[in-house]
């Protein structure tokens, strides 16, 4: 098949992209399909051979560094190319905003051009992490605690989200953007303090219009790939030290994922059903990943749905993949096929 893979992108996951993108491009040319990549930040199309990117920085780049890609035509001028409209199919390698975001998706199917991953209501509503979580607690689904401070929040409004906050969802709190990935702009606020409060949120809104309070759930860090409406087997998250941050997922060393994950069979089961369930409920098609928290009292919440998960030598995906006796190729195969089929 001719394919158009998209990577790269004005996104704060743009240089995770770059990798998960080529990693998917290499698998699928030995698979036989012929690939051209496309960069949306650029608009530039290359072959496989011409492709270059260093790894991924260790930590996540700034505001400032986002706002010199350029965002602007980023949609008309990718999906608009000889290199899109001349592809059989277009293979998703981006992460974030835009292309997590049902943007590029809802552009695709105007063409009807056929794309890998989930149409662009489920992107759309998956990016929306609050959004999300209200349907999957309306589904059933535990999900920790939250609320929103949107960018033009009153200070008064501001102020008693903080009030409301540390009373109804106790310390430490979880301050991050509501639709960005990889953890970038979050932080894990340990001390009781109205200014350190208003500063992790300023630094989510730097990435984001709307910054997510949420409750901090003390446990195991767990992960449900769901490959063609099945649940892979579990992989669970630890680290050197600290949380599973930006500069812990892409510093080689600072992680490690164990799967399957060492879990009594029950709660295991009880894991992965939610999580099909999570992909179902909001309407997700062909792959992605599914977080959960999982307290010492064996009690879980799922965290978010990520559509377009990492395809890096360091995902999780592809752990979980392997564990089930999918090679990477096989994997991102079975990605294209799927699309295909739906």
């Amino acid at each position: 098949m001719k394919l158009c893979l998209l990577l790269g992108g004005p996104s704060a996951e743009r240089e995770v992209s770059l990798m998960s993108g080529i990693g998917m491009a290499r698998a699928l040319a030995n698979r036989g399909h012929d690939i051209t990549l496309l960069d949306p930040a650029t608009g530039r199309a290359m072959r496989i051979e011409d492709f270059h990117a260093d790894p991924p920085k260790t930590e996540h780049p700034s505001a400032r560094e986002l706002g010199e890609l350029s965002q602007g035509d980023v949609v008309l001028r990718s999906l608009t190319s000889s290199t899109v409209l001349g592809a059989d199919m277009v293979v998703f390698g981006l992460h974030g905003v835009p292309g997590e975001d049902g943007l590029m998706q809802s552009v695709l199917e105007l063409l009807g051009k056929p794309f890998t991953g989930s149409d662009s209501r489920a992107s759309a509503i998956c990016i929306d992490k609050h959004f999300a979580k209200i349907i999957l607690k309306d589904a059933g689904i535990a999900v920790p605690k939250g609320l929103i401070v949107a960018t033009n929040a009153h200070p008064a409004d501001r102020h008693a989200a903080w009030e409301l906050a540390k009373i109804e969802f106790g310390m430490p709190l979880v301050i991050k953007p509501n639709d960005q990935g990889s953890t970038v702009g979050l932080t894990i606020l340990g001390e009781e303090s109205e200014d350190s409060f208003n500063k992790a949120v300023d630094l989510a809104l730097e990435y984001s219009a709307k910054a997510l309070i949420e409750e901090f759930i003390e446990g195991r860090e767990l992960t449900v790939g769901i490959l063609d409406c099945e649940a892979l087997p579990i992989v669970e998250i630890t680290t050197a030290g600290g949380f599973y941050d930006y500069h812990h997922k892409y510093t080689p060393g600072m992680s490690f994922h164990a799967c399957p994950a060492d879990l009594p069979s029950e709660i295991a089961s009880g894991i992965q059903a939610d999580a099909l369930k999570a992909f179902e409920v909001v309407g997700c098609r062909g792959y992605a990943r599914i977080d959960f928290r999982l307290r010492p009292n064996g009690t879980y919440s799922c965290l978010e749905i990520n559509t377009l998960p990492g395809m890096t030598a360091t995902s999780l995906l592809p752990d979980a993949a392997e564990a089930a006796g999918i090679s990477f190729e096989d994997l991102c195969e079975r990605i294209v096929r799927t699309a295909i089929r739906e």
